[in-house]
């Protein structure tokens, strides 16, 4: 099997997709930080796939900008039933108290917008400018002025 013949279809449909999706913070946070570490060193989208750069920063920059989309009614089916009809039965209550604390997978990054500027102008310099050429090359006005201003700001 061909790892392009693979890899398309699933990044394309499934991976940028669905991490619209997220809704706890820390997910969207390795959401971003995962697709910042993409842009600023993947080099299959140097010479394999091109287009995939934009995308990637698109959907980077959506997660960025806006909040969480909330999943369709039927991922989450909740039945209702009445208080009344129920008698005291065995049945499964979570305990709040109970609950792990939510753990950050990236304590050290506090803004993740001004990280993201950092790590694309660190990863900018290194390469010799290829970020800023990507951006001029493959986005569109709008994402090029955000994307600029947090890597400037």
């Amino acid at each position: 099997m061909q790892r392009n013949s693979i890899f398309r279809p699933l990044y394309l449909t499934i991976i940028l997709p669905d991490t619209q999706k997220f809704s706890r913070p820390s997910d969207r946070k390795t959401a971003v930080v995962s697709y910042t570490k993409i842009l600023a060193s993947a080099t299959a989208f140097d010479e394999r796939y091109k287009k995939g750069w934009s995308l990637t920063c698109e959907a980077l920059l959506k997660l960025l900008l806006n909040p969480p989309v909330p999943s369709s009614a039927s991922d989450n089916v909740i039945e209702e039933h009445d208080v009344d009809d129920s008698a005291f039965g065995v049945g499964f209550t979570q305990l709040n108290t109970c609950k792990r604390p939510a753990r950050d997978p990236f304590p050290e990054i506090g803004d993740v917008k001004a990280w993201v500027g950092q790590y694309l102008s660190g990863a900018d310099g290194r390469s010799g400018g290829r970020v800023s050429r990507y951006i001029q090359e493959r986005l569109s006005p709008e994402a090029k002025g955000t994307l600029m201003s947090y890597m400037q700001g």
